[in-house]
């Protein structure tokens, strides 16, 4: 089959978007204490409040703290390590994603920014993409 749009479709509903070919991160914040929440949610973890509105996150932000994990690649050639850290965006939240980096460059502090991540095809041949994050150095 062939894709309808040729446009990356994320691979999860309701926790980003797409703009101009860059994610956008959807956030809760909470109407009665500004604490904000990602992923968005119904009700106020700080407050119970049930007043959220959903708003867009930051593209950029700092690592807050990262692990590589290493996981059996699928030639069974070795294994192929990855890094996924915990990132504090400007304006808040803290998120996790995989960082799309060397595994021996991650720094704590390091600036870091969203991106798209290719996580394979549907049944029609759109490509499907989650988010993560990369050097903010990169792609500037």
């Amino acid at each position: 089959m062939t894709p309808d749009s040729g446009a990356p479709i994320p691979l999860v509903d309701g926790v980003f978007r797409i703009a101009d070919g860059r994610p956008v991160l959807l956030v809760s914040r909470c109407s009665s204490c500004n604490e904000r929440y990602f992923p968005p949610r119904e009700r106020c973890a700080a407050c119970s409040s049930d007043e959220m509105q959903t708003e867009e996150a930051s593209q950029d932000g700092e690592l807050y703290t990262w692990t590589v994990v290493r996981e059996l690649g699928r030639q069974r050639d070795g294994f192929i390590p990855y890094v996924v850290g915990q990132i504090d965006l400007a304006g808040g939240p803290r998120v996790t994603g995989v960082v799309n980096c060397d595994p021996d460059a991650p720094a704590i502090g390091m600036p870091v920014r969203l991106c798209l991540v290719p996580q394979g095809h549907d049944d029609d041949g759109n490509e499907l993409v989650g988010y993560g994050f990369e050097p903010a150095d990169l792609n500037r």
